[in-house]
């Protein structure tokens, strides 16, 4: 019989074999033997991700979706490994599996098994299932350092905020530098832009509200002295905890990009990459989790904000009703994204009989 010491070792074994976004085959086939060998799910194969099912011979309830994502996360090195804790997420659903597999379940159940979450880009082609299948509510969980062990961490509403990466990019013309009035040189407006946008910050940012415009780099000119800079490129990661203030915020600053090239008589190009929605949960799927907590005496805790790094599990919800949480690695842990962090074994059993109690309840 499938254990938890068997889920402890794939997701070790998950752990070994770490993959960039949309790279994922490794691990696919391995989540997949896995399921096949251990478990009653149906496995349905997609271009670059896939699902498993199980059917209800007596529905009571509508079908119900939980998932989970695959790909490890590229750190600046060049190195790629599990510093998120995906193969941890990836184990949790596996073990979901194994004990549904044991139970009479009383409604159609669907885990999804993403790709490229790191990238926002995965979530976007699993979508699809929701609608396909008339998924009536979807779940899934992040591994959050700082909050102690095995605790589950709730928000209503806001979960995490939306971010996209803006390249605003500015072309003048060139000319010698001793004669920079023959020229367009875009320095001005990179400068008129970033207080610009400290200002419509402030005219977005009420009510104690997340909003960030971060400057990541501004390139500007080359090191050639005899040269004038005609042409630079400001990078801004752009983040807000409401979608529809998100949105807004996003227009304003590029409005503003293109109101100052007109200004200054430059060509202006805007590029978003990386672009993550705010993950926004129901009230009343989020209360749900707080009754199992409540039922099972587990220790909870709501939020005071939301989470400022972005999941696109946002994706989902805008399609169908469900909640994203949290689940403590320990308070002294090493945080996410770094060399030493590793996902704890430990809360892998409560997770999976967290997400168990949901489709059950």
């Amino acid at each position: 019989m499938t254990t938890v010491n068997n889920i402890y070792e794939l997701r070790k074994n998950l752990h070994n074999i770490p993959e960039k976004s949309f790279e994922e085959l490794k691990t696919m086939n391995l989540l997949i033997e896995f399921i096949a060998k251990n478990t009653t799910f149906t496995i349905v194969k997609k271009d670059k991700w896939f699902y498993a099912y199980k059917k209800s011979t007596r529905p009571l309830k509508k079908p119900i979706a939980l998932r989970c994502d695959m790909d490890g996360i590229t750190l600046s090195d060049g190195d790629t490994g599990h510093y998120c804790g995906h193969d941890g997420h990836c184990a949790i659903i596996c073990y979901v599996a194994v004990l549904l597999s044991r139970m009479n379940v009383y409604r159609d159940v669907y885990l999804i098994f993403q790709p490229a979450e790191e990238i926002g880009q995965g979530a976007k082609l699993c979508c699809q299932l929701l609608e396909e299948k008339e998924i009536s509510e979807v779940y899934g969980l992040h591994n959050i350092p700082g909050f102690p062990l095995g605790s589950i961490l709730l928000r209503k509403k806001t979960f995490a905020c939306g971010s996209t990466g803006l390249k605003i990019s500015y072309t003048g013309k060139p000319t010698h530098a001793a004669y920079p009035e023959n020229g367009i040189n875009p320095t001005d407006a990179f400068v008129e832009l970033i207080n610009n946008i400290k200002k419509i910050t402030s005219v977005y940012k009420e009510n104690g509200r997340i909003l960030l415009a971060t400057v990541i780099g501004l390139n500007l000119g080359s090191e050639q002295f005899g040269m004038s800079a005609h042409s630079g490129n400001l990078n801004l990661t752009i983040r807000a905890d409401e979608q529809n203030i998100f949105v807004n915020y996003l227009s304003a600053i590029k409005n503003e990009a293109r109101q100052l090239a007109k200004k200054y008589n430059l060509k202006c190009s805007i590029e978003e990459t990386d672009y993550f929605p705010v993950t926004e949960n129901r009230e009343n799927c989020v209360q749900k989790l707080e009754d199992i907590c409540q039922k099972n005496a587990w220790e909870y805790i709501y939020l005071t904000e939301p989470m400022r790094w972005s999941e696109d599990f946002g994706y989902y919800l805008q399609k169908t009703p469900g909640a994203f949480f949290g689940i403590g690695d320990g308070e002294n842990y090493a945080q996410l994204h770094t060399k030493d962090y590793q996902f704890p074994d430990d809360i892998i059993e409560k997770a999976a009989k967290m997400f168990t109690e949901i489709i059950l309840l």
